[in-house]
């Protein structure tokens, strides 16, 4: 393992995205790796001419409390690193010109005291969350409720079980009897 406790992206997506998406997305990255660490970093690169920039550009805007690490819902291939808490920061700086938006590093070589760090929970969205049946377009309603599991289909099993075994998702086997 490195010695490092955080993720570090460069972003074009602000703040309210993020929060909203539940994360930072569409990453390409070790994703066993990033489910280890505890933290989350993002810098604002206010020089692309998409996503929803809020901060300055190369300025740490949010650190994040990793909750995992899932395929990412807009690009299958890619990775969006969950959050269940937050805060908002502003430290200038904070991306040393590589080309690769993400990098691993040290939270106290960023400036970040992190036991004076307010975090605050994800915002709710709504009380009925929504999910798709089979892949397919027909949905479920349903209200939230901690104890109740929600249906996945197979794909999303072996990522999960992969993640958790730190294992290559296509060494996972599953089946189903009944």
């Amino acid at each position: 393992m490195l010695d490092t406790d955080c993720i570090t992206v460069l972003t074009a997506r602000g703040i309210t995205e993020i929060l909203n998406s539940g994360g930072s997305q569409a990453w390409r990255l070790d994703a066993t790796h990033v489910a280890k660490l505890p933290y989350l970093v993002c810098v604002q690169n206010s020089k692309k001419d998409w996503g929803s920039q809020e901060a300055k550009h190369h300025h740490a805007f949010m650190i994040g409390k990793i909750s995992g690490v899932s395929r990412a819902p807009e690009n299958p291939k890619r990775w969006i690193i969950n959050i269940d808490s937050y805060a908002e920061i502003d430290i200038p700086g904070q991306w040393d010109g590589n080309r690769n938006p993400v990098s691993y590093r040290k939270l106290e070589d960023m400036g970040i005291d992190i036991s004076k760090v307010d975090f605050q929970p994800l915002p709710k969205e709504d009380s009925l969350v929504l999910n798709t049946i089979k892949g397919g377009d027909e949905y479920d309603e349903y209200e939230e409720d901690s104890n109740r599991v929600r249906p996945i289909n197979l794909k999303e099993a072996k990522a999960g079980l992969a993640l958790y075994f730190g294992v290559n998702e296509d060494d996972i086997q599953i089946t189903i009897k009944g």
